[in-house]
């Protein structure tokens, strides 16, 4: 891609507000290979949506759980129960799934662990909470077990469950549009014998992946993932044994913390140096569950981070920009596989309405074609437009014609608008839904 001649303006021209971009020089990369790359362009269509049906996903979760309160013992006080939630909320709105019916629940067991049956339900033990030492790492947790949601997992774990024996013709009759009786046969023989909790190695990296974005977006510090596998580290070198079944199909913590940290250097530069670590309130709820002098106490960047962290603008005539490097526009153009283009508008914001500045819109030239894309959390979303009842990418606009674009936060949290101004016709409108972007038209 040619370089982008210094006097190129990219900028945030609504609503008054200018910036101007810096397109900086080549600087030293990685040469080490990321694990992660294989998941960043991928998305519900080439994940496992379509295996299990949405209905029959959220029926199976619920005879999964009617089965797993048979074997554990969950935590009915109302005031961890209602933290974790909030916790798990937090993440679980900002991920590739937010429309799921998410549940959080607490499971009286000393063991480090946490799990999820699929169709929103995730569940920790009280062991990874008295261990952890962060509402940072819980959150992080959490956010694993959402991504597995997010990745379709539970469709690969039937899949599996097709080869074992017995289940062979359970499986198969959910995979074909099964009925109630054969979800709850299936959600009792794989909670029984375990299966329901164990996943690929790959399925966990993705889980990471998946993860580290979504409390990076519910505004946390991402090197609080970081902190929980050298926990994890630390409690398997002193105990071994314990971890041997619950952690068979994970990566090795070491392994997993390489990843991280190799995909903060890479795309989420600066995260791990800001957002929240811990609340009052986590310390709290480990004095309920009677550890005193493990947790950290928040400091007072982790409650200016928690003031603003969620804050939503109701004024869109104040919108925030930042500036856009080269660099980071030619890696959201290798992601999204186009070649020989050259940007005409970017700007820097937060889809969420915050003050995190993470999200990217590029309106781009094409020899000659203008389309326009969003780097959202490293996931990209051309921006679609319908003209004369068809939907292209292509903008039906002229390279000179694009004046500036623009995020503007509204009032809800899952919801902003993505603008792109041209000179003579208006402005194209997206919105987003928390799954993707919507096309509003022409305004």
């Amino acid at each position: 891609m040619t370089r982008i001649k210094s006097g190129l303006a990219v900028a945030l021209l609504l609503f008054g507000l200018v910036g101007s971009t810096v397109w900086g020089g080549d600087r030293t990369r990685p040469t080490e290979p990321n694990p992660y790359d294989k998941f960043r362009r991928l998305d519900d269509r080439t994940r496992s949506r379509g295996a299990m049906s949405l209905r029959d996903e959220l029926a199976f979760a619920e005879m999964a759980h009617q089965e797993i309160a048979k074997q554990y013992r969950l935590v009915n006080d109302p005031v961890i129960v209602a933290y974790v939630n909030r916790v798990g909320q937090r993440v679980a709105e900002v991920s590739g799934r937010p429309n799921l019916p998410y549940q959080f629940y607490v499971v009286d067991n000393d063991q480090i662990n946490a799990f999820t049956p699929g169709g929103g339900r995730i569940y920790i033990h009280t062991g990874l909470l008295k261990q952890a030492t962060t509402e940072g790492q819980v959150a992080a947790v959490l956010a694993h077990e959402v991504g597995h949601n997010v990745g379709y997992h539970l469709s690969a774990t039937l899949r599996r469950a097709q080869t074992t024996g017995i289940l062979v013709g359970i499986a198969g009759a959910i995979l074909g549009n099964g009925v109630a009786g054969s979800l709850a046969q299936l959600g009792i023989a794989l909670v029984a014998n375990g299966t329901m909790f164990k996943r690929s190695r790959d399925q966990e990296r993705e889980a990471d992946f998946l993860g580290l974005y979504d409390l990076y977006h519910a505004g946390y510090n991402t090197d609080e993932m970081n902190n929980m596998f050298r926990l994890l580290a630390s409690l398997m070198r002193r105990n071994p044994g314990a971890f041997d079944k619950i952690f068979a199909s994970h990566p090795p913590p070491a392994e997993r913390l390489r990843n991280t940290q190799r995909e903060i250097l890479q795309h989420l530069v600066g995260s791990d140096r800001r957002g929240v670590r811990t609340t009052q309130e986590f310390v709290n709820i480990q004095r309920r569950l009677g550890v005193t002098g493990r947790a950290l106490p928040p400091s007072p960047e982790d409650e200016d981070a928690i003031l603003t962290a969620g804050d939503v603008s109701d004024d869109p005539s104040e919108p925030q920009s930042a500036e856009v490097t080269y660099e980071e526009a030619e890696k959201i153009f290798a992601r999204a596989g186009l070649r020989s283009v050259t940007p005409l508008r970017a700007v820097r914001g937060d889809l969420l309405g915050g003050t995190r500045l993470t999200d990217t819109v590029i309106a781009y030239a094409d020899n000659g074609r203008v389309g326009a894309l969003v780097d959202l959390g490293g996931r990209i979303y051309p921006l679609q437009v319908e003209h004369q009842g068809q939907v292209q990418l292509v903008l039906p606009l002229q390279p000179d014609d694009v004046m500036a674009v623009g995020i503007i936060p509204v009032a809800s949290r899952r919801r902003a608008q993505v603008v792109v101004v041209s000179r003579k016709r208006g402005e194209y409108v997206w919105e987003w839904t928390g799954r993707g972007f919507r096309y509003l038209g022409e305004q």
